[in-house]
Order: structure tokens, then C-alpha cells, then sequence
């Protein structure tokens, strides 16, 4: 079997904070006086009292005001003094390193002087509001020189005035990922690329942002050596383009806002992959941005910050400064009740790598968002796969990354092909030789489908897709206790024959016709009608495949007989995951391996998150406030190597461990929020019985 996959790179990787606060100040000039309340020292005071050991402070925001004494302008106008030097000394002086925010392509004051530097739309649009809406986003593009240089001359100031530890760009990318101003229009003519090809625009776009990325790394190499320069939401597609411009990754997901639960989740396992340190950005409000009143609950930051560090990956928290400069009290409070859990828990995340079993292969065009729904020309198509795939893997606590085809994925010991992965010849090759090899892969519907139209593995004759939506599958072994009964796959599904398979796992039905407005019956689908000789379900040697989207049904309709086919596809290729948990479906369960260091063994460490949501109303995201504590967890590893004592990180007990079946065993006897459960492995060359 294929070793499990700890990313060497990650040794090397530098010491950077773990807790760090985004501290937005985006202000208009409708508000007449700034930082009247501020007082240095009380707020670096007020940020170490609430464990904070990193800050981004405000140089230049959104409406496109500068917070400093720039020469370039324009300093807000309610602003009598320098509260970014103030603001930078104060916490130098606390020892909180200090990171300065820009805002690059949302400038609202540089959109309204220079509208010929704005993103055009395909319906030749800009992004500037109504005359009668508030103002928003305004997109300015990259591809303008002058733009750049303005962008880059305020970086300028910044990095020589001031004795920052990072700087900290925000809106880079260029949004939407087209655009058809005059100059992208003659750059991509003069290219012989059509502009309308939303794959042109696309990769246009992405050496537009390279190409800023590498600017603005060698300004800062040169102006301030050892600077970290940092740019926001970089986990879109073709990100191994640019990461070599990033000293770090951050992953701006405020959960309660549009981004939801599943976004960090999906995206810190692709932003991992690429060698740099890596940040999740939650927020302390009950919405999203600059919502003042609104206070998360500590125990929701708390489960929040549990599941970012059980990635490896850093903590954030956003924040909004008030107009007057005075920080609130009770935000940091409640900031600072997450931030001393995360403090205690340190000796067991320093040094820590993200251990996989197994990979998601997705596809798709440059600065495509991969957890987003698809837009009107396709951007995003695989998105509600990749999602659903993500539950699924979760749900079955299958540790794993999410990977670009070009990689080196055949380090894994099992590949899952996300439903509408393109597999070319070269891929399919690939794939071939893994599964000759001893791999494992499952797959769905359309990646099964070669770029010929038909089927790249031997065992299925794909006769292409049913004409009716929904479709049915009996399964060959129906859940314990559960008559045969035929399931709506309410995504359609592919006709597949089993010319070559071992076992056949469902079969699909179709019903007598398709609903249509001139024929129908009832008040949804016309009920299965008849059971097929097609295949909806099938093993064959290390491939386990399902003729219906699978990932992007579950993500769509959750429907638990999917995640039940799921783990029969599982089990049937892959009989040995890393962990098994009795955690519910609710828990969380990732693992990570620390190295041993000075006293301290090398330790393989079982992240246990348990999200208890209180129910939801139609109008909010799940909330975290009074979790049900989860009681005698069975935790099992299959490590060969030998463990000679576990616990849980911070309690002194040992727990009794046992060695059964090829795992390390061990039950954990409550687990509220959340827990990190520890097995120690014995040093190089001891013998243990």
C-alpha cells in the first residue's frame, strides 16, 4: 500500500502567528471625524489581553482614503493625524506583528476619476452602481498601466515609512474574470484570441494577476527585505501559477455570511497543496462585514477556530474598527476566549502536517472559484460536485486534499474524480496505470466519460444519458433492515452497461415517461416504472463508479441513500481509511502528524470538531451556542508504527489503548466542542512489547 501523504514541504515553512486579527476601517466621507476615541496603548493593550499576536491594520480602504500622511492621497478627510504609524509602533511595542491592508481593483474614489480604467461586462457594463443604489464594487482592471503604478506607488509609502512586518492586499483578483475594456479587448485581438471565449478571458486574467503578484513581491523584496506580502482569496483554479508570488494563503470564509460552513472546508484542502502557510478568516460578527452589533457567541468563534487548526492552517478573525477608534470591549472579550483556547492548544499545532489518504481531482479554467454555483457561461460547472464530494469524504472521515489533474496525485492511495472532471487521453492513461498499480478510484457520470464520448474504462458501455430526470436505482443490497425500494436520483443519470464489472451495486429504473407540461401525472416525477439492465452502480477491480452525479446530487438535495451508496463504493475499493470514529456525521474528524522535537515524541493527532447547530430559520446560517456533548468516542488509527501512550492534548490522564484489527484504539470520553486526541509514537529504537 502507498504510504499516507505528509507534504515534505511543510519543514520549512516559517513560524508565523496563530492568531491573528483582520481589523477592517473602510470609511466614506460622510463621517466628519476619525480615531477620536483612539489611544495607542490601550489598543495594543486591548489586542495582547485578548491573546492576539497578529493584526492587519488599515493603510488605503475600499472607498479609497489612506490612513496615513501619503503624498499620493487622498487622506481621509476626517483624519487630523497618523493612525497607521500610531497604530504600527503600538503593537511593535507589544510585540503583535502588524500587517497593512490595501485595497487594489475596490478603489471607489480612483473609479469615479478614472472610469476608463473600470472592468467592462459582456452587456457593456461597468460594475459602478445606480445613481440611486449605495456604492459597492468597482472593479478596476489590472491591465492598465497607470492603474498598477498607482496601486503599487501607495505600496511604495507604505513599505518605506513604516516598520511593518507584512503588507496585505485585498480584491486583487480580477473580478468576474473577464473583462472587455478597450485594452483587454485589443490585448487578447492582437493575441488571436477571440475575446468573447470565456477560456481566453480566462487565462487572460490570470497572467493579468501574475503579473501584479510578481510586481508587487519584487517592490516589497526590494523596499523592505523580509517583508511578507499577502494577498486575499487566492484558492482559485490555477493557483500552482501563483503561488510562487504568495508568501501565504489566506482563505477570507465567513461562515455566517454568503460563504456557509462548507467553503473553508472545501478550500483549505486545495490551498495546502501548494507549499505556503496557510490562514482562515472567519469573523466575530453575527452577519457578515462591518455589522456592528452583531457578536458571534464564543462558543461558535471557538468551534470555528477548532476547525481551522485541525487543517494545519492559522487563525483569523475579522473585526471592524469603529469610526471613532476605540475598540469594543466585548468583541475582544469574546475574541479572546477563542484566542486562549487556540493558545493553549499550540504545542500540538506547531510544526503539524495535514496527513492524506486520498485526493479529489478537479478541473476547470483559471480563477475559477471551485466551491461556487456556475455562472451563466460555465464558470464554476463543477462546483456543486466538488461540494458534495467534500461532504461525502467528510462524512465517511476520509483524509484527504483536493488536487489539479497536472499534479503528482498518484502519491495517494485513492483518487476520487469529481462528476464533471474532463479526462483527456492523457489522463485516462494515468489512471490506468494508478489502478494497475493497486490504486483506488471512484468516480461519477461524466468523468467516466472519455474526451471521445465514451467510456475510458473497459468495465463500462456507456450508452449515454437517460432522457429521464429524475431516474431510479434499486440497490443490489439494500440498507440493513430496509426492503428493496426503488430511489429517485433527481439528477438523471447515465446509461451504463456492465460489460466487465465484478459486482453491479444498484440498478437503474426509469420511469413510463417524462414530466412535461402536455404529460404528466401527480404533483412531482411520474413514478418508476420498470428496472433497467443498466447499471447505476459498479465495481471493478480498484474502481468503483455510479452512473449519476453523486457529488453534485448530494450537494444539492442531501439525500441520505446517496451517502449510503457512497460507502458501499468506499468500502468496496478501499477497506482500510486511516481513522474510523463513532463521532455522528456532525463531527469533523481530520489528522495531522508532528514531528518529534527535543523531549517531544513524534505524535499522530485526531482533530475531533463537533459542530452541534441549533436549528436554523430560513433567513440565517446554522448557529453554534449550546453544543451536546458527544460521550465515549471511539477513535481507531491504522498506523503501523508503534503508539506507546495516547491522551488527549491538555489532559494530563492517559487513555487505555488498545491494538486491534491493525488500528490504535483508544474512546475518548467527551468531547463538547471539540478535542485533539494523541498518540505517541516510541522513539527511534525503542522496544515496546
Amino acid at each position: 500500500m502507498r504510504p499516507l501523504w505528509r507534504d515534505p514541504r511543510w519543514a520549512g515553512l516559517p513560524q508565523r502567528p496563530w492568531r491573528k486579527v483582520h481589523l477592517d476601517y473602510h470609511n466614506s466621507a460622510h463621517l466628519p471625524r476619525l480615531a477620536g476615541a483612539f489611544d495607542a496603548d490601550a489598543f495594543a493593550a486591548t489586542l495582547a489581553a485578548a491573546h492576539v499576536t497578529a493584526v492587519v491594520v488599515f493603510a488605503k480602504d475600499m472607498h479609497g482614503y489612506c490612513y496615513y500622511p501619503s503624498a499620493l492621497g487622498p487622506v481621509h478627510p476626517g483624519l487630523s493625524f497618523d493612525l497607521l504609524g500610531a497604530q504600527v509602533a503600538a503593537c511593535r511595542a507589544r510585540g503583535i506583528a502588524v500587517y497593512a491592508y490595501q485595497c487594489v481593483t475596490w478603489d471607489n474614489l480612483c473609479a469615479e476619476e478614472h472610469p476608463e480604467w473600470l472592468v467592462f461586462r459582456r452587456d457593456r457594463t461597468t460594475y459602478l452602481p445606480r445613481f440611486d443604489e449605495t456604492p459597492g464594487w468597482t472593479a478596476l482592471c489590472l491591465s492598465h498601466p497607470g492603474f498598477v503604478a498607482r496601486v503599487l506607488g501607495h505600496s511604495a509609502e507604505i513599505l518605506q515609512h513604516y516598520a511593518i512586518d507584512g503588507i496585505w492586499y485585498d480584491m486583487p483578483l480580477p473580478i468576474g474574470g473577464e473583462c472587455f475594456c478597450a485594452r483587454c479587448l485589443a490585448t487578447l485581438r492582437a493575441a488571436g484570441h477571440d475575446p468573447l471565449d470565456v477560456a481566453a478571458q480566462r487565462h487572460h486574467k490570470q497572467q493579468l494577476l501574475v503579473g501584479f503578484l510578481q510586481q508587487a513581491q519584487h517592490q516589497a523584496r526590494a523596499l523592505r527585505p523580509g517583508c511578507q506580502v499577502d494577498h486575499n482569496n487566492q484558492t482559485r483554479l490555477g493557483l500552482g501559477e501563483r503561488a510562487a508570488w504568495l508568501d501565504n494563503i489566506d482563505i477570507e470564509a465567513l461562515p455566517t455570511a454568503f460563504w456557509g460552513y462548507w467553503y473553508f472546508p472545501t478550500n483549505v484542502r486545495y490551498a495546502r497543496t501548494f507549499g505556503r502557510t496557510v490562514y482562515g478568516m472567519t469573523g466575530r460578527f453575527q452577519r457578515a462585514w462591518a455589522d456592528f452589533g452583531g457578536l458571534k457567541h464564543p462558543l461558535q468563534l471557538r468551534a470555528e477556530m477548532a476547525g481551522i487548526v485541525a487543517h494545519g492552517a492559522r487563525c483569523d478573525i475579522g473585526d471592524q474598527l469603529p469610526p471613532d477608534g476605540r475598540l469594543e470591549p466585548a468583541v475582544y472579550a469574546t475574541i479572546g476566549a477563542a484566542f486562549a483556547e487556540v493558545a493553549r492548544l499550540e504545542p500540538w499545532l506547531d510544526g503539524a502536517v495535514p496527513v492524506t489518504e486520498a485526493a479529489l481531482l478537479v478541473d476547470g479554467l483559471p480563477l475559477e472559484d471551485l466551491s461556487t454555483v456556475p455562472d451563466a457561461h460555465g464558470a464554476g460547472r463543477g462546483a456543486p460536485s466538488v461540494y458534495g464530494l467534500t461532504r461525502l469524504l467528510m462524512e465517511c472521515q476520509i483524509q484527504f486534499d483536493i488536487v489539479e489533474p497536472a499534479v503528482a496525485w498518484e502519491r495517494y492511495r485513492l483518487i476520487i474524480l469529481a462528476d464533471e472532471l474532463t479526462v483527456d487521453a492523457a489522463l485516462a492513461q494515468r489512471l490506468h496505470a494508478f489502478l494497475a498499480g493497486g490504486g483506488a478510484v471512484l468516480a461519477a457520470h461524466h468523468a467516466l466519460r472519455g474526451a471521445d464520448g465514451r467510456a475510458w474504462h473497459p468495465a463500462i458501455d456507456d450508452a449515454g444519458d437517460s432522457p429521464f430526470t429524475p431516474a431510479y436505482m434499486r440497490l443490489s443490497e439494500p440498507p440493513a433492515g430496509m426492503p428493496p425500494y426503488d430511489y429517485a436520483l433527481y439528477e438523471g443519470s447515465a446509461r451504463w452497461r456492465a460489460v466487465g464489472a465484478d459486482r453491479v451495486l444498484g440498478w437503474l429504473g426509469e420511469p413510463l415517461f417524462q414530466r412535461t407540461a402536455q404529460h404528466y401525472t401527480s404533483h412531482a416525477q411520474t413514478p418508476c416504472d420498470h428496472l433497467t439492465d443498466y447499471a447505476a452502480a459498479l465495481v471493478s477491480g480498484g474502481l468503483a463508479a455510479s452512473a449519476f452525479p453523486i457529488g453534485a446530487s448530494y450537494f444539492r438535495h442531501g439525500y441520505w441513500i446517496y451517502r449510503t451508496l457512497f460507502r458501499q463504493l468506499l468500502q468496496a475499493v478501499y477497506a482500510t481509511p486511516l481513522v474510523v470514529t463513532s463521532a455522528p456525521l456532525s463531527c469533523e474528524v481530520t489528522v495531522t502528524w508532528q514531528p518529534a522535537a527535543g523531549q517531544r515524541p513524534a505524535r499522530w493527532l485526531v482533530h475531533l470538531v463537533h459542530f452541534s447547530f441549533n436549528r436554523r430559520g430560513p433567513d440565517h446560517c446554522e448557529f453554534i451556542e449550546d453544543p451536546v456533548p458527544l460521550h465515549d468516542v471511539r477513535v481507531a488509527l491504522a498506523v503501523d508504527e508503534p503508539i506507546v501512550r495516547a491522551g488527549v492534548a491538555g489532559a494530563a490522564a492517559a487513555l487505555p489503548l488498545a491494538r486491534h484489527a491493525g488500528r490504535w484504539c483508544v474512546s475518548v470520553p467527551q468531547v463538547t466542542v471539540s478535542a485533539i486526541v494523541v498518540f505517541e509514537a516510541a522513539a527511534p529504537g525503542a522496544v515496546t512489547a
